[in-house]
């Protein structure tokens, strides 16, 4: 998410295990305007954290339109999150040499 506790797990995992950390955002839409130009200038650009950015707001506010219920939106972000973030790791597995 690029948040406080985000950028310190990431500077810390850098760190700790240096370029076999691969961070991994997902922009759903639901951010605050800029907010994703942000985080990749904060991590990527100025932290040098190995950040993926996967746009899938799309996604998201296809899945959401309609849904008018705080819970079933809660869990249709949550879920979709989940899914998009195990693709997108999944990729980058398969490019890493074990």
């Amino acid at each position: 998410s690029g948040g406080v506790d985000s950028t310190v797990a990431a500077v810390l995992l850098q760190r700790a295990i240096g370029n076999r950390f691969h961070a991994i955002m997902v922009d759903n839409a639901c951010l605050r305007k800029d907010e994703a130009k942000k985080v990749v200038a904060r991590l990527k650009e100025h932290l040098g954290i190995n950040l993926t950015v996967v746009d899938a707001a799309d996604q998201f506010m296809n899945l959401l339109e309609g849904v008018i219920d705080p819970e079933t939106k809660r869990k249709v972000i949550g879920n979709t999150f989940i899914e998009v973030f195990q693709a997108e790791a999944a990729k980058i597995d398969g490019k890493v040499e074990h």
